[in-house]
This record gives C-alpha cells, sequence and structure tokens, in this order.
C-alpha cells in the first residue's frame, strides 16, 4: 500500500516554484492528491498531501526535498500521514463565510472563536488586507461545516450579533453540493 505525506513548506517567491514543485513531484513517482499553495505578501506557502510510489521511502524523499528546497530558497518539512483517501466521509453541509470590517487586531480570532462555539468546523480560511493607512480592510473568506443543516440567514445574523467585531458586514450562503 502507497504511504501519503503532507508536505509543507514556505519562502521567497518567485516565478516557476509551482510547476518546478509539481514537476519534481511527478518525476519522483509522487501523486498529487490535495494541495494548498498561496501567495501571502511576497511570501510562498505551500502545503501539499501526496501518495508515495512503492519504493520510495520518506526519507529518500525528504532527501530529494531537502535540494529541491535550497535551489528555491523554501524551507520545506514532509511528515508521513496517515489518512483514508477512500474511506466515505460523513454527510455534512458546508457554508461559505464572507467577512468585511475595518482592519483591527483580534478579528480572526474572534469570528474563529464564535465559529467554534456555534459547533461549526472550519475547513478552509483565507484573509486579506487592503487599502491605505487611513482606510483600511480586512477581508476574510471561510468554508465551515456542519453535521446538520443551519439556515444561512440565522447563521449570518446570530455571527454578526455575536463576534464583538463593530462595524462588521458578514454573508452566509450554503455552498451547494454537485455530484458528478
Amino acid at each position: 500500500m502507497n504511504k501519503n505525506v503532507v508536505i509543507t513548506g514556505a519562502g521567497q517567491d518567485r516565478v516557476g516554484i509551482v510547476a518546478d514543485l509539481s514537476e519534481f513531484l511527478y518525476k519522483c513517482g509522487c501523486n498529487l492528491l490535495d494541495s494548498s499553495m498561496t501567495l501571502l505578501r511576497g511570501e510562498f506557502a505551500l502545503i501539499v498531501m501526496a501518495a508515495l510510489p512503492e519504493g520510495l521511502s520518506i526519507d529518500d524523499l525528504r532527501s530529494r526535498l531537502a535540494e529541491f528546497g535550497e535551489k528555491w530558497h523554501l524551507m520545506l518539512n514532509v511528515r508521513e500521514c496517515n489518512v483514508d483517501m477512500f474511506k466515505e466521509e460523513e454527510e455534512h453541509h458546508s457554508y461559505i463565510i464572507a467577512v468585511y470590517c475595518a482592519d483591527r487586531s483580534g478579528i480572526v480570532a474572534g469570528i474563529t472563536r464564535q465559529l467554534a462555539a456555534m459547533g461549526l468546523n472550519i475547513t478552509d480560511v483565507a484573509t486579506k488586507f487592503s487599502g491605505t493607512a487611513e482606510k483600511s480592510i480586512f477581508v476574510m473568506m471561510l468554508e465551515v461545516s456542519s453535521q446538520e443543516p443551519r439556515d444561512a440567514h440565522l447563521l449570518q445574523e446570530q455571527l454578526a450579533a455575536e463576534c464583538g467585531i463593530p462595524e462588521v458586514d458578514i454573508s452566509v450562503q450554503e455552498l451547494e453540493t454537485v455530484e458528478l
């Protein structure tokens, strides 16, 4: 049975990192499963789950990735991930939450703490700061899931009322599941 690994890393952004990393993993015989790669104000960050081919050990991949990391000036980490990729997931209901407000400390902590208190699991989060020194805007996009269905409008009202952030604009939409 193939082993799965999680590769995490960060470093200064350069054109071609994603192309070279995906080609590198392909040439090692790895199958890319899930990934998230993003640019954070000039810093490139990645988390990749990949299946190792028979005959490639985790230590061998670490060694090869160390050379790759030196070339691209990336700090990379590899760890084994024991996850059954084909295990049936429990049914859940997903929602997309968008948060817009003036930038200040504690926004992420306030919103995510409230979501946890409401029994919602955060499955993805992205934040962006934009604007100028005089007028800054903080934007946060979250994907959350719940075992039970929730009314998106009520969820939106409750979150806005209880998050403790003044002048916040929050929208919640149920994410439709499409079967292929």
